[in-house]
C-alpha cells in the first residue's frame, strides 16, 4: 500500500518550543473526560453528483453511524435531479428511483436558464439549497429529533477548488413546530461566488442580489479570480456573519498546487489570505479528505487534472494529505505563526463505487459518520441544540477527527502550569500562558472502545499480519500514540519573501505513548507530558493510529504514515496482500494475488489527529489565535 516514508525524528525529552492561542482562563477540567458530539460537514446528494437523497442520506448518519450533527453540502453550481429521492445507481443494483425537476409534475425552476443531464432543465444550487434541500432538512430535524442539521454548500472556488461552508443566518430547524428560518444566506453565498454559477437573475423574483462578480478566464484568471473572488467571498462572510459561518478548503491538496492561470490547487499563501480576510471565519482546512474507500485513497492521484498536475503529495499518507500528515509541513507552518488554523475531516460522500448505496461494501466512499466522525464540544446541559452549535465548535479548534471509531467522543486534552492554578487550564485551540521558567503538564485521555466499529469484514487486519498480529478488522486497537510540537515565531506580513514558505522545521515528535508507557483504566488511556522550563512560545497537537511504528507498507520506525499508493498501478509499491479466505472478491490483484484495497485498506489503516493546545509565555505579546479569539469574543 505504501512506499515513501514522511520522515522525521522521533525525539524523547522536554525541552519547550513555541505557538499560542486564546489567552482565557478556564474553568477547571473535569476529572472525567469531555464530552464530544460526531457529525459531518461535506457530502453530496442527487442536487449535485450524489446517490442518495437528502433523507437516505440523514438518516444513514443519524441512525447507522450516530451522527449528531450534519451540514448537508452540495456543490455549488446546478443540477438537473431532484434530491428529494434517490439516484439510480450505474450498476443497476438498487432500488432508486431517480428523477429530473422537468419530470412530471415538474418543479418551478427560478434564474436563467441552465441545461443539466440529458438536455434536462438544471435547477441553481442557491433555489436547491434555499427551497428545497432546507426545507428537507427541517421535516427531517423534526421527524428525528436531530435539531442539527443544516443547510452548507461545497462550493467551487474561484481560482482554486472546493471549499465546504455554510452560514446559519435564519436557519432555524431546531424550531420545532415554530418558524424554522431559511437557508437564505446560503442561498446567496452560492449565487454570489461559486465559480460554477453562472447565473446573473439577481435571485429573482424572491431576491435582488446585487454586485455580483463575473469569473475571470484565460491568462492570469486563477490568480485574479482568487484576489478579485475567493477573497473577498471569505470578506462578505467576515463581514455578514462573522460568527455564523465557516469556510474550510476541501481535500486542498488534490488538485495539486495553484495554478495561477485557472482553478486547481491551494498553496499556504492562499490559507493565510483566507484567515487575514477571515479571522473569524476562515479557521482551517479538511486536509483529511474523504473517498477513503477508494484505491487511489482521497482520490489523490499522480494526474488528477492531467499529467501536468498530480495531487500535492501524490497520495495520502494514512489517509491524510501530506499539509496535515507531514510533520513539519503546511499545518505546523500555519500553527507556527500562532494562527487559528485547525483540522478537519469529512466523508465527501457520494456513493458506494460499484456497490450499491444500500450495500456494505465500497470502492469509493463512505456515509457521514460511517468511517470519518468529526467531534466537536457537547454543549453544557441546557444550552439549546441547534446548528450555530456546530459553526462555534468549528471556529474555536477545540475538535478532533478519528477514522473507524479509534477512539470514541469521550476526550480531555488539556495543558496546566505546574504548580500555578490560577494560570488556569487550556484545551484545544486555547492558550495557556506561562510564566516565564514556569513548566506545563499536558495530560491526554482518549475511550479506546472494545466493541466493533461499522467496517463489515471481521477476519484480522491485513497490515497487522507481518506483525503476526492477529486483529478482526472491525475490532481495532490504539496502539501508537505522538505529541508534536512546534515553535511560535510570530506571523508572517503578506509582503514578507516567507509568505509562500509552507514549513516549520522546529516542528517535531518529542513523546510518543504506547501499551508500555500510558496509564490504562478500563477502555481508558491517559498519557502525561511534561515540559519543563519554559522559555518560548510553541503549539502541542496528537495524534494516533491502530498501526505500530515500523508496520510493513504502511508506518515508518518513528510511526509516521507512508504513501498510499494505489495498488491497480504497476509502477506502485510495495502493497499488503490479503490473504484470508474472507478478503471481499473486489480486491485489486497483482499476480494472481489479492491485495488489501478499497474498503479492506481503508479500515486496516486508522488514525485520529485532535488540534492544537498553544502555550505562550506570560511576557510575549498575545498569538493571533488568541486576538482572533477576542475578536470573536467581542462580536457576540
Amino acid at each position: 500500500m505504501k512506499s515513501g516514508a514522511l520522515s522525521h525524528p522521533l525525539i524523547a525529552g522536554a525541552s519547550v518550543l513555541a505557538v499560542a492561542a486564546g489567552a482565557v482562563t478556564l474553568p477547571t477540567t473535569p476529572s472525567y473526560a469531555d464530552s464530544y458530539m460526531a457529525g459531518d460537514f461535506h457530502n453530496h446528494t442527487p442536487c449535485s453528483d450524489g446517490r442518495s437523497s437528502v433523507e437516505t442520506m440523514v438518516k444513514k448518519a443519524v441512525q447507522s453511524y450516530g451522527l449528531e450533527w450534519l451540514g448537508s453540502a452540495d456543490h455549488g453550481g446546478n443540477s438537473s435531479r431532484d434530491c428529494r429521492i434517490d439516484d439510480p445507481e450505474g450498476d443497476g443494483s438498487t432500488t432508486g428511483t431517480g428523477k429530473f425537476w422537468d419530470d412530471a409534475p415538474a418543479t418551478a425552476i427560478k434564474g436563467d436558464v441552465a441545461t443539466g443531464t440529458g438536455g434536462k432543465r438544471a435547477m441553481w444550487r442557491w433555489q436547491s439549497a434555499e427551497e428545497i434541500i432546507y426545507p428537507e432538512l427541517v421535516r427531517l430535524a423534526q421527524q428525528l429529533n436531530k435539531p442539527m442539521l443544516y443547510a452548507g454548500i461545497e462550493t467551487n472556488v474561484p481560482g482554486h477548488e472546493h471549499t465546504s461552508m455554510t452560514a446559519i443566518g435564519n436557519q432555524k430547524p431546531q424550531n420545532f413546530g415554530g418558524d424554522t428560518g431559511d437557508a437564505s444566506a446560503v442561498a446567496e453565498f452560492e449565487y454570489r461566488f461559486d465559480r460554477s454559477d453562472t447565473d446573473f437573475s439577481k435571485g429573482a423574483p424572491n431576491h435582488n442580489w446585487e454586485g455580483k462578480v463575473a469569473n475571470a478566464t484565460g491568462a492570469g484568471s486563477g490568480t485574479t479570480n482568487h484576489v478579485n473572488k475567493a477573497v473577498p467571498s471569505v470578506k462578505w462572510l467576515q463581514d455578514n456573519f462573522p460568527l455564523t459561518s465557516y469556510y474550510v478548503p476541501a481535500h486542498v491538496e488534490r488538485a495539486g498546487v495553484f495554478n495561477p492561470n485557472g482553478n486547481n490547487g491551494f498553496n499556504v499563501e492562499h490559507f493565510r489570505d483566507f484567515n487575514n480576510a477571515g479571522p473569524t471565519v476562515a479557521v482551517g482546512f479538511e486536509t483529511q479528505p474523504g473517498h477513503q474507500a477508494s484505491n487511489n485513497r482521497g482520490e489523490y492521484r499522480f494526474n488528477f487534472c492531467g499529467s501536468t498536475c498530480p495531487s500535492v503529495g501524490v497520495t495520502t499518507y494514512g489517509g491524510t494529505g501530506i499539509y496535515g500528515a507531514k510533520i513539519g509541513g503546511v499545518w505546523d507552518a500555519l500553527l507556527g505563526e500562532g494562527r487559528n488554523w485547525f483540522f478537519y475531516a469529512a466523508s465527501d460522500w457520494h456513493n458506494r463505487g460499484v456497490f450499491s448505496i444500500y450495500e456494505t461494501g465500497s470502492t469509493n466512499d463512505f456515509y457521514p459518520g460511517e468511517y470519518q466522525k468529526m467531534y466537536i464540544p457537547r454543549p453544557a446541559s441546557g444550552t439549546p441544540l441547534r446548528p450555530q452549535v456546530v459553526v462555534d465548535g468549528t471556529r474555536s479548534g477545540n475538535s478532533y477527527s478519528v477514522m473507524g471509531d479509534l477512539i470514541s467522543g469521550e476526550l480531555t486534552y488539556k495543558a496546566e502550569v505546574i504548580g500555578y492554578p490560577t494560570a488556569g487550564i487550556a484545551k484545544m485551540g486555547q492558550t495557556l500562558v506561562v510564566p516565564r521558567g514556569r513548566s506545563v503538564r499536558l495530560t491526554l485521555e482518549v475511550n479506546d472502545p472494545t466493541g466493533t466499529n461499522h467496517s463489515p469484514y471481521s477476519f484480522n487486519n491485513p497490515s497487522l499480519a507481518p506483525l503476526t498480529i492477529q486483529e478482526p478488522l472491525n475490532r481495532p486497537t490504539l496502539r501508537q500514540v505522538d505529541f508534536i510540537r512546534g515553535n511560535v515565531t510570530g506571523v508572517v506580513a503578506p509582503n514578507s519573501g516567507n509568505y509562500t514558505n509552507g514549513a516549520n522545521p522546529t516542528a517535531q515528535i518529542f513523546a510518543t505513548f504506547n501499551s508500555g508507557n500510558w496509564t490504562a483504566s478500563g477502555t481508558k488511556r491517559t498519557m502525561v507530558v511534561t515540559i519543563t522550563n519554559v522559555q518560548n512560545n510553541m503549539y502541542v497537537r496528537t495524534r494516533g493510529s491502530n498501526l505500530p511504528p515500523s508496520t510493513p507498507a504502511e508506518t515508518d520506525a518513528q510511526g509516521n504514515p507512508l504513501n498510499d499508493w494505489d495498488p491497480e498501478n504497476a509502477a506502485q509499491g510495495p502493497f499488503v496482500a490479503c490473504t484470508d479466505a474472507a478478503c471481499p472478491p473486489h480486491m485489486a490483484v497483482r499476480d494472481g494475488q489479492k491485495l488489501s484495497s478499497y474498503d479492506v485498506a481503508s479500515w486496516a489503516d486508522l488514525w485520529f489527529y485532535t488540534n492544537p493546545i498553544f502555550i505562550r509565555v506570560a511576557d510575549q505579546p498575545k498569538l493571533l489565535v488568541e486576538t482572533n479569539a477576542i475578536k470573536a469574543a467581542s462580536l457576540k
